[in-house]
């Protein structure tokens, strides 16, 4: 999705006109038009026309990036070379196939989980960084249409699972389909707005003619990413955007934006022509605008999130929410009889029963690994209804997700390696999260949601054996600890409390 790079250069350009005025009248300007709240010196950042001082050769030329701290980012090595005489234009094309590009995705930050990050048009915000590999075709002689499939290697937290999107976007309409982990695919319609703003009008996919825009600053030598390596190229740049062009075919190279992202375009996957893995694509399209995706009809998906009935953007479309139901049992801290057991093993038991009966492809706990529960609870995390862990962290239930997601991942990559060389620590850090994996599809997903899961989810059945190492692995209190949260479900559901050792 970096090439959203060039999206954001084209939702921009309105409103950077608008504060150009303001902001060049000011005298002695040596900044950027937002401030640069995030004080990026110049080579991660350098604004270039009607800014005052302009780009100089390998100014502005960023890198691989993880942060908006700015000593959080590998700036690309970069030489001054002789500038090319009359340089060749960049070249973007009409109708084209770009099959092949490395990206780190940098967008505001809308969600914990970075799910929604889009790049926006000033650098206020704090920003998400998200590496994927894209492909992109853009056909703008009859479609008029921009598609992209970008694959997030891990997900939005660096951890197992994949998370590949595939994009349309046709005259005001945009058509984000996430192919989840677990067989889950999520729809999403929308009408992009500039900078999001929803009172502002939709905007259509990047036209062609946007590298018009650009200004020359110089010929230079870079040590490309992604192993392209040390190349001669011409770099170009428009307001806090850069591109490096081969000074013999005008192709793009590398971009950057530094609150947009890094965009690779490895040398020889350039096409002028429309690839048929791309053509199949926008063969889902019609040349009048008026056909939408498979994916966001009904059926189409798994979820489908602001969609109506023909496929199109509805603000009122019914999403997977909530009902009065879901809430009254969140509400609830006292499971009904029938969910309890009278010891740990017998309540584990007693809730297998009923784990069948709702996703009858369950399987044994010792039948996944930890990192394949942990991918579930992924999922599972990224389908869950915030409305419900309202309720939980209002009133401390032990339903409640204890972390933020980043706090959580962190933590699980620790343990996982705490774990990994002992096997019965192994045994009880893959038996919590059983548990809580269970307690997150119970607890937090709402009913509509879970059945529309049940034909196709496979989830961990309850461990019964009772985990305790502390008196033979007093050196394991932190996995200890981990274990007795993903297995808080038997306060309620047993007479089982925690071990007094571990309590904090």
């Amino acid at each position: 999705m970096q090439t959203l790079w060039s999206y954001n250069f084209a939702f921009t350009m309105s409103s950077k006109v608008l504060v150009l005025a303001a902001v060049f009248a000011l005298p002695g300007v040596n900044g950027q038009f937002d401030g640069n709240p995030h004080h990026w010196d110049r080579q991660r950042r350098c604004d270039h026309f009607q800014y005052s001082p302009v780009c100089k050769a390998c100014e502005g030329v960023g890198g691989k990036v993880w942060s908006d701290k700015n000593k959080d980012i590998d700036i690309v090595p970069c030489k001054i070379e002789t500038s090319t005489e009359n340089p060749k234009r960049p070249i973007w094309g009409a109708a084209f196939s770009e099959l092949a590009s490395h990206e780190i995705l940098i967008g505001k930050k809308n969600d914990p989980a970075c799910f929604q990050a889009f790049p926006n048009n000033d650098s206020t915000a704090t920003n998400c960084y998200k590496p994927q590999e894209v492909q992109l075709w853009s056909e703008m002689n009859t479609k008029r249409a921009l598609v992209l499939i970008a694959n997030q290697g891990g997900n939005a937290w660096g951890l197992v699972g994949n998370v590949t999107s595939t994009i349309y976007h046709q005259g005001p309409n945009m058509w984000i389909v996430n192919q989840l982990p677990l067989r889950v695919t999520q729809t999403i319609c929308t009408e992009p707005r500039e900078g999001g703003d929803q009172t502002k009008p939709t905007v259509g996919p990047v036209q062609y003619n946007w590298v018009d825009k650009l200004f020359f600053v110089s010929t230079e030598t870079l040590d490309v990413e992604y192993g392209v390596g040390s190349t001669k190229l011409d770099h170009w740049a428009f307001g806090p955007h850069h591109a490096w062009t081969d000074p013999a075919t005008g192709l793009i190279v590398r971009m950057w934006q530094p609150f947009n992202g890094l965009q690779i375009f490895t040398p020889g996957n350039w096409k002028s022509e429309i690839s048929a893995g791309g053509q199949k694509l926008l063969d889902e399209l019609a040349s009048d605008g008026k056909t939408a995706p498979k994916a966001a009809l009904p059926k189409g998906s798994t979820f489908r999130i602001k969609c109506g009935d023909d496929g199109f953007h509805k603000s009122s479309a019914a999403e997977d929410k909530a009902q009065i139901s879901d809430l009254k049992r969140a509400r609830s801290k006292v499971p009904g009889a029938t969910y309890k057991g009278n010891s740990f093993q017998n309540m584990s038991s007693t809730l297998n029963g009923w784990i069948l009966k709702q996703v009858p492809k369950s399987r044994k706990c010792e039948d996944f690994t930890v990192q394949q529960l942990q991918q579930i609870q992924l999922t599972l995390f990224m389908l869950r209804d915030p409305q419900l862990e309202d309720i939980y962290q209002q009133s401390q239930d032990n339903r409640r997700i204890q972390r933020d997601i980043a706090a959580m991942s962190k933590q699980w990559e620790e343990l996982n390696t705490e774990a990994a060389h002992d096997p019965e620590l192994a045994r009880m850090h893959r038996d919590g999260h059983c548990h809580e994996a269970v307690m997150w599809y119970v607890h937090h997903l709402p009913e509509s949601v879970r059945a529309k899961l049940k034909d196709d989810l496979e989830l961990p059945l309850l461990s019964n054996f009772r985990h305790n190492v502390l008196e033979s692995k007093p050196h394991a209190a932190r996995l200890q600890r981990a274990y007795e949260e993903k297995v808080s479900c038997a306060s309620c559901h047993s007479f089982t409390y925690p071990s007094k050792e571990i309590i904090v």
